[in-house]
């Protein structure tokens, strides 16, 4: 009888108590980690298929001994991989169950803080065990991710999670192993995805993530270690390499860690955070970056992480077309070519085009520009190891511009 004296209270004082805010008994997912329980609940009325699947998954132990494999702070931590029980971290995110789910995808939900969703690849059908759960707000992912369930409880303990010390793959240095279980517990009456949300929480990923730094490109200036910053460096040993990100205003982002058997790498990562650089800048503005940097702070050299741009060596094989541009009838071939550098990602495609020097005539420069966007090509590849088929890899390449005069009739 005490819940309804209290709603009588509160109606009485002329405050409305909306029954949506009441809670109510639910079975929930408990996730056990070393850093604490994390607790989501289903939505069952929103992604049924989702949710049942996932609830048989738990039921049969299926979770119990898998990892976080991929934590970003600010983003998301994601986790269920059955690959991620062993010790080989090559394959941790390639994982199914024994079916896959067709997409139940909403346009009321929304991605909000402690939002749960299933991961997939390029198929939308293609989602089956592994589960992410939002930090911050990502509208980006509405619409095109099935949420079937949201955090109740625990949502700083997957922070907590996000903000270990991981590798170049996003996977903590020290596995962080779930064991999952089914219980009823209350929970809100609230529904916190189905509020829309903006993307001012995402700052690693997305649109505005950042920017590998690429010492072949003209535009970029590095960045520099600041003195005072350089003067506490030494203290993390400099035979550690880190990779960091850094915003615009030279403030350190994020830190990840080439080897996984790094020592200290709780200390260093506390360390390196507390580090200011004057910005790197692109063209003359300061960009967000990301860079490879020795322990003690020196050394500044490319990114080496999957995803990001290699110079094609060591056995790389990349096809080298060179952007043709057709002149206006009329118009003579420059003096001297459109020199330009292209980052050409692991499906072929052309990301970006930036002129290393013109060819004197500032349209046909812009032409060429264009021209260069629009190539495609195989993708690079790399021999992979133990005689398997190559990988795709994505790669910078230093072209020419052909200019070609029109046909005459």
């Amino acid at each position: 009888m005490r819940p309804i004296a209290s709603v009588c209270l509160l109606l009485a004082c002329g405050v409305a108590a909306p029954m949506a805010a009441l809670a109510a008994t639910e079975e929930v997912a408990v996730l056990s980690t070393p850093q604490g329980e994390i607790v989501w609940r289903f939505l069952d009325g929103d992604a049924p298929g989702h949710a049942a699947y996932v609830r048989d998954l738990i039921r049969r132990g299926f979770y119990d001994g898998t990892t976080f494999h991929r934590v970003i702070p600010h983003f998301v931590v994601q986790g269920g991989d059955p690959n991620s029980k062993n010790a080989d971290r090559a394959d941790d995110g390639e994982g199914e169950g024994d079916r896959r789910l067709k997409a139940e995808f909403s346009t009321t939900l929304h991605y909000r803080p402690g939002t749960v969703g299933m991961a997939r690849d390029a198929d939308p059908d293609s989602g089956s065990c592994q589960f992410f759960i939002a930090l911050e707000n990502i509208p980006r992912l509405d619409g095109r991710y099935t949420i079937f369930g949201e955090v109740v409880a625990g949502l700083d303990v997957a922070r907590r999670i996000a903000d270990l010390p991981r590798d170049l793959n996003d996977n903590p240095l020290d596995p962080v192993r779930i064991t999952a279980r089914l219980e009823k517990r209350k929970v809100p009456g609230d529904i916190v995805s189905r509020r829309a949300g903006d993307a001012s929480g995402e700052v690693l990923t997305g649109p505005g993530k950042p920017r590998p730094y690429d010492p072949g490109n003209v535009h970029w200036k590095a960045p520099a270690m600041e003195t005072a910053a350089a003067s506490g460096g030494g203290a993390t040993g400099g035979a550690a390499r880190l990779e960091l990100a850094v915003a615009e205003d030279g403030a350190v982002l994020d830190v990840r860690f080439p080897a996984i058997a790094t020592p200290g790498a709780a200390r260093l990562r506390s360390t390196a955070l507390g580090w200011r650089f004057r910005p790197a800048s692109y063209d003359g503005k300061p960009r967000k970056v990301r860079f490879e940097i020795g322990g003690d702070g020196q050394g500044i050299l490319p990114p080496t992480g999957p995803g990001f741009p290699v110079e094609p060596a060591d056995g790389i094989v990349q096809p080298r077309p060179a952007p043709r541009v057709v002149l206006p009838p009329g118009r003579k071939p420059p003096a001297k070519p459109s020199r330009l550098r292209l980052t050409i990602d692991e499906s072929g495609q052309v990301t970006d085009a930036a002129l290393q020097s013109g060819c004197g005539e500032a349209d046909l420069d812009t032409a060429a520009v264009a021209a260069a966007l629009a190539l495609s090509f195989a993708p690079a590849t790399r021999p992979a190891p133990a005689g398997g088929d190559p990988r795709p890899v994505a790669v910078y390449l230093d072209v020419e511009a052909r200019f070609v005069e029109a046909a005459s009739d």
